[in-house]
């Protein structure tokens, strides 16, 4: 069960997009966006359980544009000095408008104000490294996620991973 919280409006523009602390509701919105891409995604829900009252902080952010959600970004401590920014998403229709820039920069104005400075680590794929990039953020390191059945006989020196066999 996620929590529902109070929706505090963070930024408003003139153009009718505005940023607000994400609901309940609004998180099974963002959770089916993102059932579209990943066929199992409830890491959502996971984070808000986790975070229980503390998602009364910020952290949980959604844009409207005229009433309508249309954008999502999550920001949830790992530890003192590194956070975890997922879940931006902009419904296809509104990308290129800014709303993913307006997300971040209201986000990080957040986070100034409660005088955090750290280090923010993203889960991306690899065609939406692009748009980190224009948020002024850069590729650290990448991940490969492995499907299947490890075997033994794979070549460290061909794969450059050091892989075990998984019983």
């Amino acid at each position: 069960m996620c929590y529902c919280v109070k929706s505090e409006v963070y930024e408003r523009w003139d153009d009718g997009f505005l940023i607000r602390r994400m609901t309940r509701d609004d998180a099974q919105q963002v959770q089916k966006w993102f059932g579209a891409i990943s066929p199992v995604c409830h890491e959502l829900c996971v984070l808000q359980e986790i975070r229980g009252d503390k998602t009364r902080e910020d952290g949980f952010y959604v844009g409207e544009l005229n009433g309508e959600l249309v954008a999502s970004s999550v920001i949830t401590p790992i530890a003192d000095d590194l956070h975890y920014r997922g879940f931006l998403y902009v419904v296809e229709r509104h990308r290129g408008s800014g709303f993913a820039r307006r997300l971040f920069n209201t986000a990080n104005n957040v986070q100034r104000r409660r005088n955090w400075s750290g280090i923010f680590c993203f889960n991306t794929r690899e065609a939406r490294e692009p748009v980190y990039e224009k948020l002024n953020y850069k590729t650290f390191r990448k991940l490969t996620r492995y499907v299947g059945v490890v075997s033994a006989q794979v070549d460290q020196k061909l794969h450059g991973t050091d892989l075990r066999q998984v019983s």
